[in-house]
């Protein structure tokens, strides 16, 4: 039931957006400063009070693939560098904080000997808790430079996905859908092809 929640909230904020798309493009019309969008989809990123999804679907909207993908693409990563540095900082209370996602004590063995690729995973996975994937990686001491560039790598795909189903979907819905639902299918054949690989090792 959780999980249908879940999606239901998703779908109603996708509507909300479309429902307001002129709105946001008027809002976007008055030319607000590059660094203003920046620090809105980073405090978005930070405290999020609406799926992510939404907000880069947004973004796409307003501004297009390209350049609200980017800004998204950054805002996300700064906010993730922020958290890992609080985690860092605050190792014992960032362990405690984790103790309540059993399934992240499982990443430890593996991002070991593998952090960028773990970071990576993780950022493509989207029921995964990315706010602890932040602490996670904090906490644990795992390298910066991996936690970074795992993050843009595997952030990528879904937010210029996720931004060009945004630009697209005042025109053309069903394409804009389709697209989506097609992105999470093969997304989720690629993890599942990579889980059993894993087995198999």
């Amino acid at each position: 039931m959780k999980k249908w929640s879940v999606a239901i909230l998703y779908a109603a904020l996708f509507l909300l957006t479309y429902i307001y798309r002129h709105e946001l493009a008027g809002w976007i019309q008055g030319s607000p400063p590059v660094w203003l969008l920046l620090a809105l989809s980073t405090l978005l990123a930070l405290f999020p009070v609406m799926p992510y999804k939404v907000v880069v679907a947004a973004a796409g909207y307003v501004m297009g693939t390209w350049s609200g993908g980017t800004i998204i693409l950054i805002g996300s990563t700064l906010a993730g560098a922020i958290v890992y540095g609080a985690a860092a900082l605050f190792r014992e209370s960032a362990a405690t904080w984790l103790a309540r996602y059993d399934k992240l004590e499982r990443l430890t063995q593996f991002s070991s000997s593998r952090p960028f690729r773990t970071i990576a995973i993780c950022r493509l996975i989207p029921i995964l808790p990315q706010t602890a994937v932040n602490i996670y990686a904090g906490a644990t001491g795992m390298s910066f430079i991996h936690f970074i560039l795992g993050s843009l790598v595997g952030k990528l795909p879904a937010v210029y996905v996720y931004a060009y189903v945004g630009s697209t979907l005042a025109e053309r819905p069903l394409a804009a859908g389709v697209i989506a639902v097609s992105y999470f299918v093969v997304l989720l054949l690629l993890l599942w092809v990579w889980g059993f690989r894993q087995k198999k090792i």
